[in-house]
């Protein structure tokens, strides 16, 4: 059974999900709602909580079980630009998209051709395994822009396969044994050992849901938008400056940086999009005129002070 999902982040972390009961070990940062260092008993609180969160986490563990190399993603980014364009190994628009994604503001990096070149790699040969017709596919859906996509796209591979498809949709919040409500952007979210408690949400798509979305998917190829976006949980086409309005809510009053802008357009706004998105829209508001320039930074866009317009 192949696994499927929408990212090369969520990708990992089901791979990591596979084996959970282990500890998965890794870095952490503590992150602190006050100005200045951190004193040492205070970080040394957050490992010490840190490292019991981990012992909770690992003792509730549920495996999913399987082998790493069935688990796929469909990485390609569905909800931004042409999709009426075939999916090829060789240069395609849907690669050139991708190019100019992993590429943004990393100028003279010498390897990032190559870096390119092997995720698209590892993108293509996650496609072939999905176009093999596997006997059963799971998917691990969230309401991500990108993933209600990637599931279209997928049904209309395997609209006349024997594939067996069920979902595994990811709930917009969750309340925890200990009473707090976890809100989730996606399985981006999800600790890998939380994944296989949500085996209770396991549903199989119905021969006529899966024609239904492969037909949608088809609508929207004819359309061809430049973006494409959910509402009230539907797919539908849009223009790049659909979620203009709510970046322009996070213009500062004097000045801030970039990043900040994109801080808030994601986590106050909720813009289910990807930073790199929201930093081309924010160019796109400098050259217009909307939002002004006042200190570049040397290193990157992302440093750089601007300011509303006068």
């Amino acid at each position: 059974m192949l696994e499927m999902c929408f990212g090369s982040s969520v990708k990992s972390a089901l791979i990591l999900a596979q084996d959970c009961h282990r500890s998965i070990g890794g870095a952490f940062s503590v992150i602190a709602n006050k100005k200045g260092p951190l004193g040492f008993f205070t970080k040394k609180k957050a490992l010490k909580d840190f490292k019991a969160r981990q012992e909770r986490l690992e003792q509730a563990a549920v495996p999913l079980g399987g082998h790493r190399e069935d688990v796929v993603s469909i990485s390609f980014g569905l909800s931004l630009g042409d999709i009426k364009a075939p999916i090829c190994s060789d240069d395609c628009p849907r690669k050139d998209l991708i190019r100019d994604l992993i590429s943004f503001e990393r100028n003279g990096q010498e390897d990032i051709e190559n870096e390119i070149n092997n995720f698209w790699r590892c993108c293509i040969d996650d496609l072939h395994k999905i176009e093999n017709d596997p006997a059963k596919a799971r998917v691990w859906l969230d309401s991500t822009p990108d993933a209600k996509c990637g599931l279209m796209f997928l049904t209309n591979i395997l609209k006349d396969s024997h594939t067996e498809i069920s979902v595994v949709e990811l709930p917009e919040r969750i309340k925890r044994p200990d009473n707090i409500t976890v809100e989730y952007r996606g399985w981006g979210d999800v600790e890998p050992q939380l994944f296989g408690s949500f085996f209770n949400r396991e549903r199989t798509l119905s021969k006529a849901e899966t024609a239904a979305l492969s037909a949608r998917w088809q609508e929207l190829i004819v359309e061809n938008a430049s973006l494409r976006v959910v509402e009230n949980g539907q797919v539908k086409s849009a223009d790049i400056s659909y979620y203009d309005n709510l970046i322009e809510k996070e213009f500062p009053n004097s000045s801030c940086k970039v990043a900040d802008i994109i801080g808030n357009a994601l986590g106050k706004q909720k813009i289910p999009t990807g930073d790199i998105f929201i930093a081309k829209r924010i160019m796109h508001f400098i050259e217009s005129g909307s939002l002004v320039t006042v200190e570049s930074s040397k290193e990157g866009f992302y440093r750089s002070v601007v300011a509303r317009a006068k």
